[in-house]
């Protein structure tokens, strides 16, 4: 049996183990700066000593990034960086990540041909590419399952559950405006109000946003990992779906 630590008070601006058990460590890295800058929360996956880096962030927080990574893993054993979708704020270190690992770069077949534009020449033989379906990996001590969850709000997207930890990683599923940075929910109706007004701008129609509850509402969730925001433990879960069940976004909403 593993161990969690999500618990209200972690400092955003430090990075904070939020599962361990004898192979298996998920690290949330500390990204968060409270910055007039679009804040990131990037995390770390390592299990039978093999690393895989979620939503790396930009430029500016790779030094930050890297020195936080390396207290649990070599970098030169991180296997995968994966890329929720392509945005400069999740993807924009990704050339310095490629200088310090030898890591495959994760994503959605769509954004492969842009990898270039990162300097990569040759970007089929630095990629493993997602299909439209999604895949399920055999990872270490874990199985991640990579599920569809396109137009929420990047056409090329999916989210991650960790069999292992129970973590579901939702890449921009569950992105909040915070006032003030913190990296857990305690008060889910404030909360729910930082999600509501930019889930209605970047998400696309609400009919994508059901498509992807009912791929993921039967999983044994122990706590939902966006990649801006907060993380959503077990207990607001529930809250959570319905919010989201019942939100109208994009599209749905234009005028």
């Amino acid at each position: 049996m593993g161990e969690y630590f999500i618990e209200p008070g972690l400092d955003p601006r430090k990075d904070h183990v939020l599962y361990r058990d004898d192979e298996h460590l998920v690290v949330y890295l500390g990204t968060q700066e409270g910055s007039e800058d679009v804040d990131v929360n990037s995390y770390l996956i390592v299990s039978r000593g093999k690393g895989i880096l979620i939503d790396p962030g930009g430029y500016k927080i790779f030094s930050k990034v890297l020195a936080n990574s390396s207290k649990y893993i070599d970098p030169r054993n991180i296997e995968y960086v994966y890329l929720c979708h392509q945005d400069p704020d999740v993807a924009g270190s990704l050339p310095l990540w490629r200088e310090v690992s030898n890591a495959k770069i994760l994503v959605h077949w769509l954004w492969t041909r842009f990898l270039p534009h990162f300097g990569f020449e040759d970007s089929k033989s630095v990629t493993h590419e997602l299909p439209d379906e999604g895949e399920t990996m055999n990872f270490g001590a874990t199985t991640l399952e990579f599920i569809p969850a396109h137009f929420l709000h990047s056409p090329g997207h999916f989210t991650i559950y960790d069999r292992r930890s129970k973590f579901l990683f939702t890449g921009d599923i569950g992105i909040a405006i915070l006032d003030e940075p913190y990296i857990v929910v305690e008060n889910m109706e404030k909360h729910i109000q930082a999600m509501k007004p930019i889930h209605e701008r970047l998400m696309s129609t609400s009919a994508a946003i059901k498509l992807w509850l009912n791929r993921v509402k039967h999983l044994d969730i122990e706590a939902v990992l966006p990649q801006h925001g907060a993380i959503i433990p077990r207990k607001h879960v529930g809250r959570f779906f319905d919010f989201l069940a019942n939100l109208k976004t994009g599209v749905d909403i234009m005028r």
